[in-house]
């Protein structure tokens, strides 16, 4: 075997067989799933298998919308992921060019704990934050769930954003001092366009996290108008029976968002995310 064709053999072998086995893994579930959200209940019902749906139908979608309030839920989701994302980034923005560019006493210990309440599971801390959100009549609340995003996402955010910035030379913080700007404006002006792949990573990861959030949800919040989508989509399963039908067609809608935002961010993000391993 020559030396070139052994060399593209390898590369198929450890590259591309790899990576289409990971494909296909991911794609099939979700292909599945679209090609269920389309098809009428009483064909899934009696388990034919047919991947193309026939008859093609949108009534699942428009029952789940209407008929199961997913429309409401939809606008929860909404509502707590940008109210978490826009104070997460804005405190993360902050807190990372503190840790990036000041020394002060105790400062490896607070990034130590940082680190380490993201390695806490959330379900640990369920009992003790029921009872404080209770304490504070919180518990029923939209506001609640922004107030415990923004807890549970700021320390890794802020971790991600004082990494991106700590790639940013201190001397151009120096210079935009020496030409009259002072702290926030160096922030807005100078470091945000600099670390703009890395601050949109910050926001990508934030608006995910919050948007597939479900325990905190589900263990908080009693009145079914305050659901969010992940919620939701649990009380589209029945104790005795399930409509896959309908409930593909809430996941399909349920993952319009994250996706549109990928679509939108992933140059930054992958840019970002190699910006954040350039320093530490």
């Amino acid at each position: 075997m020559k030396p070139k064709t052994k060399k593209k053999l390898i590369r198929v072998l450890t590259l591309y067989l790899p990576m289409t086995f990971f494909l296909l893994f991911i794609g099939i579930p979700l292909l599945w799933a679209l090609s269920l959200s389309f098809r009428e209940g009483s064909s899934v019902i009696k388990g034919e298998f047919q991947f193309l749906p026939d008859p093609v139908t949108i009534a699942n979608y428009v029952y789940v919308w209407t008929r199961n309030r997913l429309n409401r839920y939809f606008v929860n989701s909404m509502i707590t992921s940008f109210g978490s994302v826009f104070v997460i980034g804005f405190l993360a923005l902050f807190n990372g060019y503190a840790m990036s560019r000041f020394a002060f006493k105790g400062k490896r210990i607070f990034m130590v704990i940082l680190l380490m309440t993201q390695m806490i599971p959330l379900i640990f801390n369920m009992s003790s934050i029921f009872l404080m959100m209770v304490k504070l009549k919180l518990a029923n609340s939209l506001f609640g769930i922004c107030l415990l995003h923004i807890a549970s996402g700021l320390p890794y955010n802020s971790l991600m954003m004082k990494s991106f910035i700590g790639g940013i030379p201190r001397e151009i913080d120096e210079a935009a001092a020496i030409d009259g700007c002072n702290r926030a404006q160096i922030i807005f002006k100078v470091i945000l366009p600099a670390v703009r792949p890395g601050f949109t990573t910050v926001i990508a990861y934030a608006f995910i996290t919050c948007w597939n959030e479900y325990l905190l949800s589900y263990t908080l919040l009693t009145d079914a108008k305050k659901f969010p989508v992940s919620v939701g989509l649990k009380y589209l399963v029945g104790e005795y029976s399930t409509d896959y039908s309908a409930l593909a067609a809430g996941c399909i809608i349920a993952l319009i968002p994250p996706i549109l935002l990928f679509a939108y961010v992933q140059k930054h993000l992958v840019s970002g995310m190699n910006a954040g391993a350039v320093k530490g």
